[in-house]
């Protein structure tokens, strides 16, 4: 994947060149760079002066759209700038796999698609925005435009920004609408399956391919097309020993379809060793605990001489998954204690209702209340859908997917110079989800069922029809073993009260096992010392060090 990065406005002719260390060209008051990272897949686009990098073959006609303003058939992996002499045009993919930063100092304009590029522009101020750090105690990221550092912002998911006489103007280009219409079940899993072939045949490049294999029905899914257009793939599976849930189950689809399997062990305490170098890749802090085994899934992806790997993200949010059922049983049992809204913060199980106990009295005088709802409602409350399963699968798609699991999985690909391909977050075949009944999608306590009928004859029965898992991190046995010295480390109370940010008291029950009182599920200790652990580590980063390692 090529980097960019450019600026319009005074600015010195060299001045993207150092920001990049690498090839620029200029043009009167705006200069482009990129750089490509040694083994990194993707090419530059350079159409006069468009730049742009992209997981996928844009095709020769990006600038002659963005100039016209259409974008039909835009999909995969993407981040552009186009300078006509007088107007910056900014484009981000539809969902979000590529970041865009972007920032305004001195009148003049900066953008890069790694936030460590962007932070090395002349003049940047590097300084935390508590309400970005508000929200990411709560989801686990940071969703919106918004990023951790004061000012630096990015480019929507599906927008694009304009910036004319000193203005910044965005827009969306991209959006998904409710459309219902009556279909057959046969009818429907076989165009499933049909833009499922041509989501993979549209990205699939010569040369082998690396599956990421959980041996969940979507991974499974995802290696089955690409068997059948014909790639050569490898599947690689984590192994967490005796705490791995889908192994076996891994172990089963790569026999069946004929797929070389490699399996990646875990050690949690090498990740300890790592996690400066996980903070680094992903660029923005995210807090699943997934981010760890990812990294060495790329690792050892990028170790076989891999430069391209594909994943089942995406099933769930497109066709119903398991994550639906908690609101769909919330709207109908919970009574009228919490909205929706509430409801749906709730169900990231990280900090939602504890911030008296947590937060420290500079961060709570900073909270602006209802920010977080207000991210909700954009979609949750949104008339682009009018069945309530929609709307949540809407605000899935937009936040779970597009600022979370999308730019993570791709950053840590990144990581170790990988192309990383999602064929199920697919333009066409996200805007058809949107035409299915829901009982095509939840019917009964069946999830994805669409898929189901799709997958039925071609894959084991045991992995089709079986109850969503997931993976299964045992992070709590990590935190409170292998890892405890990185988290007295980084959480300590001295490293607590310098941050500012928190209640070392409240960190540092944690810390020794004590859950927040109520909570009986034990994996949420470990989720919630992760999360704060991996805020930590990436203000180390990029607050402290400006994107270099700390």
């Amino acid at each position: 994947m090529t980097d960019i990065a450019g600026a319009v406005g005074p600015i010195a002719p060299d001045t993207v060149e150092r920001m990049l260390g690498g090839e620029t060209a200029a043009t009167p008051g705006a200069t482009f760079g990129r750089k490509a990272r040694p083994g990194r897949p993707g090419a530059l686009h350079r159409e006069g002066a468009l730049f742009a990098c992209a997981g996928h073959a844009l095709g020769d006609d990006l600038d002659a759209r963005l100039a016209r303003d259409d974008f039909a058939g835009l999909d995969g992996a993407f981040a552009a700038a186009r300078w006509d002499g007088t107007t910056l045009t900014l484009i981000r993919d539809p969902f979000g796999q590529r970041a865009l930063f972007w920032t305004v100092v001195g009148g003049t304009f900066y953008f890069a698609s790694e936030l460590a590029t962007l932070l090395a522009a002349p003049g940047v101020k590097v300084e935390l925005d508590p309400i970005a750090v508000h929200k990411y105690l709560t989801f686990s990221f940071v969703p919106g435009e918004a990023t951790p550092i004061a000012g630096v912002r990015r480019v929507a998911p599906g927008h694009v920004l304009t910036w004319r006489d000193g203005r910044v103007e965005t827009r969306p280009w991209f959006v998904l609408e409710e459309h219902i219409a009556p279909v057959e079940q046969g009818a429907a899993s076989k165009t499933l399956w049909r833009l499922a072939l041509e989501a993979v045949g549209r990205r699939l490049r010569p040369g082998r391919a690396g599956l990421y294999l959980s041996g969940g029905i979507d991974s499974s899914a995802v290696g089955l097309w690409l068997k059948d257009a014909g790639a050569d793939v490898t599947a690689f599976t984590l192994d967490f020993g005796a705490a791995s849930v889908e192994r076996e189950e891994a172990i089963e689809v790569a026999r069946h379809l004929g797929l070389r399997h490699t399996l990646v062990p875990v050690q949690p305490a090498e990740l300890g060793t790592h996690l400066d170098a996980i903070a680094g890749g992903l660029e923005m802090p995210f807090g699943d605990p997934v981010t760890g085994p990812h990294w060495l899934l790329g690792r050892a992806a990028r170790a076989a001489g891999f430069d391209t790997v594909w994943n089942g993200e995406g099933g769930d949010q497109l066709f119903g998954g398991w994550t639906s059922k908690p609101m769909i049983a919330a709207a109908i049992y919970g009574g009228e204690s919490e909205t929706p809204a509430q409801q749906y913060l709730r169900s990231y199980h990280r900090f939602y209702g504890l911030e008296a106990e947590l937060y420290a009295p500079a961060l709570a005088a900073a909270v602006t209340p209802g920010e977080r709802r207000a991210t909700i409602a954009r979609f949750l409350e949104s008339d682009r859908a009018h069945t309530f399963l929609n709307r949540v699968r809407l605000t899935d798609i937009s936040l779970k997917g597009s600022h979370n699991i999308l730019p993570r999985a791709e950053r840590m690909a990144a990581a170790h110079g990988l192309d990383l391909q999602m064929p199920l977050f697919d333009r066409r075949l996200a805007e058809w989800s949107f035409t299915l009944p829901t009982d095509l999608k939840l019917h009964g306590a069946c999830e994805k069922y669409v898929l189901k009928l799709a997958l039925q004859k071609r894959l084991p029965e045991a992995i089709v029809w079986r109850r969503k898992f997931g993976m299964s991190v045992p992070v709590t046995d990590w935190v409170l073993g292998p890892l405890r010295p990185v988290v007295e480390t980084l959480l300590s109370d001295e490293a607590v009260r310098r941050r500012g940010l928190l209640r070392p008291e409240f960190v540092r029950a944690l810390r020794e096992g004590h859950d927040v009182a109520g909570e009986t599920r034990r994996r949420r200790l470990g989720e919630r010392l992760w999360a704060l652990l991996m805020l930590e580590a990436w203000c180390r980063r990029f607050l402290d060090g400006r994107g270099r390692p700390a």
